[in-house]
Formats: structure tokens, sequence, C-alpha cells
């Protein structure tokens, strides 16, 4: 995911400080630069209905998530909304601190106009080159990109959910609505006819051709579950490529455990994220974690406190991404069903951030919790994870309780809290920062 940001001037030529305008511009440009976003110089000051046409013209030729007006001075109110009207984006208001130009306090009357017009905006304030405002601008045009982003999203559901699990019934129009991404419902056939035209020797063939990644890990399951793990895979690939899947939900409970599992784990290296259970809504989770970090998700259960040190463990069967693992990786059979191919390893150390999204219609909430994933033992047979945390765990144990947030973690590599608050803000999701 590209985060693009096109950036604009504005000031009144009567000011103190129009002089200085467009060097404004090109230094918060640079700043955002130099923390690698992709912000584009629009190379307009507004102040005329001619500077407004010319800027419009050459956003409506920029692909950009958001619009960053630099306001250099006092300036009238009337280009932006005259620049809105040809295009409109999210917009960030950037004001710079002075005595004598106006940049604020035009900030404030933008701020209660667009208030008026009920057009939502942020506000970044400081010096042009300021680290800390560069950061802020990021991670507020990231939620616009991960907002866009999704938009463009579909995942695949593929034989529903498990039964007995009604937390994880997913709401479709809920889920474009608030997520963004599109549903895409698949009889399980479809995967198990596929899985059935592919011979042993084809099967054989894709192994050696995986031979790289799959070499160096113990190898505790049979060469038949091996066979059939591998042409679960390539039939969830060419499901993921037959209907532009970006995300995918079986459900494996109990049919498909150990089955689908070393697929999930090497389609996530490929950066198709694959959640269990036919948990849509985790999937989805998954893929925004996956925007943010780059890297593979953990999709666990959130199993155990440990009240002395503070920790947390979270773990699931074993279906994770091999880049993320902390040491040896076994490919072992699903834990209760003894049978099939999981990728069994401990999670590597770092900071993560862990998310649950649960709920339907104006319910639908995000919980978020972020901590240290320390080193651990596989206590749990999948891709176990212990998280410490600041945060009292017998507190976070409570506030999961007290507002109805589910069972299923995506872990992450990366603190996402801010991006995440605001993508919820954005479109309309309850947050909870647990």
């Amino acid at each position: 995911m590209k985060v693009n940001i096109a950036a604009v001037g504005l000031a009144h030529p009567f000011e103190v400080g129009f002089d200085n305008a467009e060097n404004l511009l090109n230094q918060t440009v640079d700043a955002l630069n130099t923390l690698g976003a992709d912000c584009q110089n629009v190379g307009v000051v507004l102040h005329d209905l001619d500077t407004v046409q010319e800027a419009a013209t050459r956003l409506k030729n920029m692909e950009s998530d958001v619009l960053l007006i630099c306001v250099a001075t006092w300036s009238e109110d009337h280009h932006l909304l005259d620049l809105l009207s040809y295009v409109d984006k999210p917009v960030i208001i950037r004001a710079y601190p002075a005595i004598d130009t106006g940049s604020l306090c035009c900030a404030h009357q933008i701020g209660a106009v667009f208030t008026d017009i009920g057009k939502t905006y942020e506000f970044v304030y400081g010096e042009a080159d300021d680290t800390k405002c560069a950061e802020k601008t990021m991670q507020i045009a990231t939620a616009y990109a991960l907002a866009n982003c999704m938009g463009k999203v579909r995942v695949g559901a593929i034989g529903g959910r498990v039964k007995g699990m009604t937390e994880i019934a997913y709401d479709e129009f809920s889920i474009k609505q608030k997520l963004g991404a599109r549903v895409v419902n698949l009889d399980e056939k479809e995967m198990t006819q596929k899985v059935a035209s592919l011979t042993d020797e084809e099967a054989e063939k894709l192994l050696k051709e995986k031979k790289d990644v799959l070499k160096p890990c113990k190898m505790l399951s049979s060469k038949e579950s091996m066979l059939e793990s591998i042409k679960y895979y390539s039939a969830l690939k060419q499901l993921s490529e037959e209907y532009a899947l970006e995300a995918l939900s079986v459900k494996c409970y109990t049919t498909y455990m150990g089955k689908v599992c070393l697929g999930y784990s090497l389609l996530a290296e490929e950066g198709i994220v694959s959640s269990c259970e036919g948990d849509v809504t985790s999937a989805l989770t998954m893929k925004l974690l996956y925007e943010l970090s780059k890297m593979p998700v953990n999709n666990t259960d959130l199993l155990y406190l440990d009240e002395k040190k503070n920790t947390i463990l979270f773990a699931h069967c074993g279906s994770s991404g091999f880049s993320i693992a902390g040491g040896e990786i076994e490919l072992a059979p699903v834990r209760l069903a003894e049978t099939g191919v999981c990728t069994r390893f401990v999670m590597k150390t770092g900071t993560v951030t862990a998310v649950n999204i649960c709920g339907h219609g104006d319910q639908l909430r995000m919980a978020v919790m972020t901590g240290e994933a320390i080193p651990c033992g596989m206590e749990f047979p999948g891709n176990p994870v212990v998280i410490k945390f600041d945060k009292d765990v017998n507190q976070i144990n409570s506030e999961i309780m007290e507002n109805g947030i589910g069972h299923h973690w995506m872990v992450g590599y990366g603190d996402y809290r801010e991006e995440l608050r605001r993508f919820c803000k954005i479109k309309g999701i309850l947050y909870y920062d647990i």
C-alpha cells in the first residue's frame, strides 16, 4: 500500500510571508518524503482563481489519498472551497508558527468554515521541517490510504463459517460499508474439485518448487499429508487468481483442519492473508495489519494470562507466514485431529499490535492492544506468541469482556494504534484501545 499525499500552498499576496509560501511548501514536502512518504508537490500557491484552476488541473493527474493545504499566511478561504469543488479530497490543514503571517488564525478560520459545510478535516501545526509534524501527517494520510486500499479488497469466504461460532457471523453489508471490502462467497466444492484434479506427480513437482522455503523445516507430517496439503495450497492460489482475492477464509474446523494450514503459510509469503474457521472479518483484520506492516500476520486465540509476568499467550494451530518465525519451523500434524500439515514455530520478538474486529452494522467494533513479543517456547502447538504489556493483564481481560470483544486476535509487527484509530474514525467503526 502506497501512501499518496498531494501538497498545495495557500497565501495572500498582501500578507507578510507571501514570498516565503513556496519555500514553506517545499520544506513541508521534503520533510514528509524524508520519512518515506510519497508526497507530491503540486507546485502551486493558491491566491486567485487562476492558481486554483491550475492546481485542480494538476491534481486531477495525480493519485492522492489526502490533500495537504500548507497555509503560509492569512488568506481568503473561498480559494479552498473553489479547489474542492474541482477535486474533493480528504484535507489536512497545515499551519506554521509566526506572529505576523496569520497562518494559524487562517487555519482556525478554515476549520470553522469546513465545520459549517460538513467537510471533515485534520490539522497539523508546527515548523515546516519538524519531524513530529511530518510523522503526524503520515499517520493521518496512512489511515486514508488504508481506507482507499480496503475499498478495493475482495475477500473469499469458502464454505461459510464454522457452526457454533455465532460471534464470527459476517455481515456483508456492514463489511462493505465499514471496512470497504467485498465478500466473494464460494462453495467449498470449488476448492475440493481443484484439489481432486491435481495428481500426486503434479503435487510432487509443486513441492519441489517450494523447496527453498520447505527444506529448512523439520518434517513431522507424513509424505501423504504433504502431498494433500500442497494440493490445497494450489487450489487456494488458483481461486485467489480467478476471483482476484487478496484475502481468504476457509471453514476449516473440523473438516479441513490441517489441510489448508500449509497453504495459508505459503500464501502469506505471497501477500495473500488467510484466516481460520471461516472468520471473514478476521481475514480483513489481517489485511489491515498486512498493509500497515508489509509482513505476514499471525491468526491467534487469546489463551492464557500470566499475572506474575504480566503477559498473555496467544496461539492457534499453525498457519502463519514463515518469515515471522523466531526459531525452528516444524511441519507437523494439526493438534486434536493429528493429521495434515501445520507450520509450527514460535514468533520472533518485537513490538506487536493485536487487533480484533467483531460486531455488525453500527456495532462493528475494533479492539487494539500493543505490547512486546518476548521469547517463549512451544507453549501451545502452533504459532504461539507471548506478549508482555505495560497495562495490567487483568484490566485488559476485564475490558475485553466489558466491551464484548471476540476471541480471535490478529497479531502484526509494529505499533499501529494511531493509524487504526484514525481509520475507525474515517469509517465510522467503534474503536477500543484496550
